[in-house]
């Protein structure tokens, strides 16, 4: 009997950069019209999806600082990403199911427990910055062509991340305190 889970593990499995309603239901036996019962669109079965293969997000483990954390970040990001082609524009952009949602916010909190000396909206910029800068690079085939092994992040990568932490830590006295800092945040774009 066809459920939602089969529905979303399927178009996982195709991908999230490529499936189509038609192929999914090809694939379950179903006609496409069936898939419509449990999602309306297609942007929503890309939504739920991205949502379910996000849950797959290990949260790094206890780091001895943040600065090794949050390459630890970016390590991981950057393999979910290589794992998931096509999650780049569900976590960059939304819209968020409330897991999603959930992990964001205790990615931020085990930042913060481990870097005290950060206001919670240097945390988030920090964190967020670095998930950002880690998506766009696995979603660039121009920076993918150049590493030596297409299943680990390249050397300039890591130096990228590392640069761009160092880079930022400097500049946190200048943070904007207007609520600009987070006012990309992903409270703001709540999916059903």
């Amino acid at each position: 009997m066809l459920n939602l889970d089969q529905i979303l593990e399927t178009a996982i499995a195709q991908g999230l950069d490529r499936f189509s309603m038609v192929a999914v239901a090809r694939e379950l036996g179903v006609t496409d019209m069936a898939l419509y019962r449990y999602v309306g669109s297609r942007e929503e079965l890309y939504s739920r999806a991205a949502a379910r293969a996000h849950a797959t997000y290990p949260l790094p483990a206890e780091q001895t600082g943040w600065r090794p954390h949050l390459l630890e970040v970016a390590e991981q990001m950057w393999q979910l990403a290589r794992r998931h082609p096509g999650i780049e524009r569900y976590l960059l952009d939304g819209p968020y199911h409330p897991e999603t949602l959930q992990l964001f916010s205790e990615s931020i909190a085990r930042f913060r427990a481990m870097a005290p000396e950060f206001t919670d909206d240097q945390a988030y910029v920090l964190l967020s910055r670095v998930v950002s800068v880690t998506l766009a690079a696995a979603d660039n085939a121009l920076s993918r062509r150049w590493q030596a092994d297409p299943d680990e992040p390249s050397e300039l990568f890591r130096w990228t991340v590392r640069a761009l932490v160092d880079g930022m830590v400097a500049g946190l006295a200048d943070l904007p305190g207007d609520g600009s800092a987070r006012a990309l945040g992903p409270e703001s774009a709540v999916s059903p």
